[in-house]
Protein backbone atom coordinates (compact mmCIF):
# COMPACT_ATOMS: atom_id res chain seq x y z
CA UNK A 1 0.00 0.00 0.00
CA UNK A 2 1.69 3.27 -1.07
CA UNK A 3 2.14 5.92 1.58
CA UNK A 4 1.04 9.50 1.45
CA UNK A 5 3.60 12.13 0.41
CA UNK A 6 4.93 14.61 2.95
CA UNK A 7 5.96 14.39 6.57
CA UNK A 8 4.96 11.33 8.55
CA UNK A 9 4.74 11.07 12.34
CA UNK A 10 6.18 8.10 14.24
CA UNK A 11 5.83 7.29 17.91
CA UNK A 12 9.42 7.59 19.08
CA UNK A 13 10.96 6.68 22.42
CA UNK A 14 10.50 10.22 23.77
CA UNK A 15 7.13 10.86 22.13
CA UNK A 16 5.82 11.49 18.61
CA UNK A 17 8.31 12.66 16.02
CA UNK A 18 7.60 13.99 12.55
CA UNK A 19 10.02 12.80 9.88
CA UNK A 20 10.59 14.76 6.65
CA UNK A 21 11.39 11.74 4.43
CA UNK A 22 10.71 8.17 5.51
CA UNK A 23 10.33 4.60 4.41
CA UNK A 24 8.37 2.25 6.63
CA UNK A 25 6.10 -0.74 6.50
CA UNK A 26 3.44 -2.25 8.71
CA UNK A 27 5.60 -5.17 9.80
CA UNK A 28 8.89 -3.44 10.67
CA UNK A 29 7.87 0.16 11.36
CA UNK A 30 10.36 2.88 10.51
CA UNK A 31 13.17 1.55 8.30
CA UNK A 32 14.70 4.76 6.89
CA UNK A 33 14.33 8.41 7.90
CA UNK A 34 15.95 11.55 6.57
CA UNK A 35 15.65 14.73 8.60
CA UNK A 36 16.03 17.86 6.50
CA UNK A 37 17.24 20.95 8.35
CA UNK A 38 18.43 24.33 7.14
CA UNK A 39 19.71 27.67 8.27
CA UNK A 40 19.10 30.12 5.44
CA UNK A 41 19.35 33.66 6.86
CA UNK A 42 22.28 35.53 8.38
CA UNK A 43 23.66 35.47 10.95
CA UNK A 44 24.01 31.80 10.03
CA UNK A 45 25.71 30.82 13.29
CA UNK A 46 22.89 32.18 15.48
CA UNK A 47 20.88 28.93 15.71
CA UNK A 48 23.61 26.39 14.94
CA UNK A 49 23.94 25.00 18.49
CA UNK A 50 20.16 24.84 18.88
CA UNK A 51 19.82 22.88 15.62
CA UNK A 52 22.62 20.55 16.77
CA UNK A 53 20.78 19.83 20.04
CA UNK A 54 17.49 19.33 18.22
CA UNK A 55 19.13 16.84 15.87
CA UNK A 56 20.66 14.81 18.72
CA UNK A 57 17.26 14.60 20.41
CA UNK A 58 15.61 13.62 17.14
CA UNK A 59 18.07 10.78 16.56
CA UNK A 60 17.65 9.51 20.14
CA UNK A 61 13.86 9.65 19.90
CA UNK A 62 13.77 7.59 16.69
CA UNK A 63 16.54 5.14 17.63
CA UNK A 64 14.98 4.36 21.03
CA UNK A 65 11.85 3.05 19.36
CA UNK A 66 13.43 1.85 16.09
CA UNK A 67 17.05 0.84 16.86
CA UNK A 68 17.53 -0.88 13.49
CA UNK A 69 16.29 2.07 11.43
CA UNK A 70 18.61 4.15 9.30
CA UNK A 71 18.28 7.75 10.49
CA UNK A 72 20.06 10.33 8.36
CA UNK A 73 20.27 14.10 8.24
CA UNK A 74 20.54 16.52 5.33
CA UNK A 75 21.57 19.96 6.63
CA UNK A 76 21.45 22.84 4.11
CA UNK A 77 23.12 26.24 4.11
CA UNK A 78 23.31 28.94 1.44
CA UNK A 79 26.74 29.50 -0.12
CA UNK A 80 27.10 32.72 1.89
CA UNK A 81 27.41 30.60 5.07
CA UNK A 82 30.76 29.39 3.74
CA UNK A 83 31.98 32.97 3.28
CA UNK A 84 31.02 34.55 6.63
CA UNK A 85 34.52 34.61 8.13
CA UNK A 86 35.62 37.60 10.18
CA UNK A 87 38.90 38.53 11.90
CA UNK A 88 37.42 37.23 15.16
CA UNK A 89 35.95 34.11 13.57
CA UNK A 90 38.35 32.63 11.00
CA UNK A 91 36.21 29.54 10.27
CA UNK A 92 32.97 29.94 8.31
CA UNK A 93 29.67 28.86 9.83
CA UNK A 94 29.37 26.11 7.23
CA UNK A 95 32.83 24.69 8.09
CA UNK A 96 32.06 24.90 11.83
CA UNK A 97 28.76 23.10 11.22
CA UNK A 98 30.51 20.43 9.15
CA UNK A 99 32.98 19.84 11.99
CA UNK A 100 30.20 19.80 14.61
CA UNK A 101 27.97 17.43 12.64
CA UNK A 102 30.84 14.99 12.13
CA UNK A 103 30.59 14.22 15.86
CA UNK A 104 27.07 12.83 15.47
CA UNK A 105 27.48 11.02 12.15
CA UNK A 106 28.63 7.49 11.38
CA UNK A 107 26.38 5.25 13.49
CA UNK A 108 27.42 1.89 12.02
CA UNK A 109 25.71 -0.64 14.29
CA UNK A 110 22.26 -0.57 15.83
CA UNK A 111 23.96 -0.74 19.24
CA UNK A 112 25.98 2.47 18.65
CA UNK A 113 24.90 5.61 20.56
CA UNK A 114 21.34 6.64 19.75
CA UNK A 115 22.19 10.33 19.42
CA UNK A 116 24.28 9.58 16.35
CA UNK A 117 22.94 9.48 12.81
CA UNK A 118 23.89 6.77 10.38
CA UNK A 119 24.86 9.57 8.01
CA UNK A 120 24.90 13.37 8.07
CA UNK A 121 25.16 15.14 4.73
CA UNK A 122 25.88 18.85 4.58
CA UNK A 123 24.59 20.88 1.64
CA UNK A 124 25.72 24.20 0.26
CA UNK A 125 23.38 25.78 -2.26
CA UNK A 126 23.25 28.88 -4.39
CA UNK A 127 19.74 29.96 -5.37
CA UNK A 128 18.98 31.03 -8.92
CA UNK A 129 19.16 34.73 -9.71
CA UNK A 130 16.25 36.75 -11.15
CA UNK A 131 16.90 35.30 -14.61
CA UNK A 132 16.74 31.75 -13.28
CA UNK A 133 20.49 31.20 -13.73
CA UNK A 134 23.33 30.44 -11.35
CA UNK A 135 21.71 27.81 -9.14
CA UNK A 136 23.91 25.01 -7.82
CA UNK A 137 24.08 22.46 -5.00
CA UNK A 138 27.12 20.84 -3.41
CA UNK A 139 26.90 17.92 -0.97
CA UNK A 140 29.52 17.04 1.64
CA UNK A 141 29.93 13.95 3.79
CA UNK A 142 30.09 15.19 7.41
CA UNK A 143 32.36 12.28 8.40
CA UNK A 144 35.05 13.06 5.84
CA UNK A 145 34.31 16.60 4.66
CA UNK A 146 34.56 15.33 1.09
CA UNK A 147 32.18 16.48 -1.64
CA UNK A 148 30.00 13.99 -3.48
CA UNK A 149 27.24 13.98 -6.08
CA UNK A 150 23.49 13.64 -5.67
CA UNK A 151 23.69 10.20 -7.26
CA UNK A 152 26.37 9.14 -4.77
CA UNK A 153 24.11 10.42 -1.96
CA UNK A 154 21.24 8.18 -3.10
CA UNK A 155 23.63 5.24 -3.49
CA UNK A 156 24.87 5.79 0.08
CA UNK A 157 21.30 5.78 1.43
CA UNK A 158 20.54 2.53 -0.41
CA UNK A 159 23.79 0.93 0.81
CA UNK A 160 23.19 1.95 4.44
CA UNK A 161 19.60 0.74 4.27
CA UNK A 162 20.43 -2.62 2.66
CA UNK A 163 23.29 -3.31 5.08
CA UNK A 164 20.96 -2.83 8.07
CA UNK A 165 17.88 -4.43 6.47
CA UNK A 166 18.94 -7.50 4.47
CA UNK A 167 15.42 -8.90 5.01
CA UNK A 168 13.87 -6.05 3.01
CA UNK A 169 16.51 -4.86 0.52
CA UNK A 170 15.76 -2.19 -2.06
CA UNK A 171 17.40 -1.70 -5.43
CA UNK A 172 19.36 1.38 -6.40
CA UNK A 173 17.75 3.68 -8.93
CA UNK A 174 19.12 3.48 -12.45
CA UNK A 175 20.08 6.78 -14.02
Amino acid sequence: MPGQPGEKAFQGGLGPKRVDVSFSDERHGLLLAVSVKSITAPPFSKNLKNRFGDLCTEAITLHMRFPYSIVCCLFAFPAAADDDVTPGRPMSTFRRALKMMSTISGREEYTDPGEKFESVTMMLFNPADESGEGAWVKLYNADTGEAFTESEYIDEMVTLYNRRNPHAEVEALDE
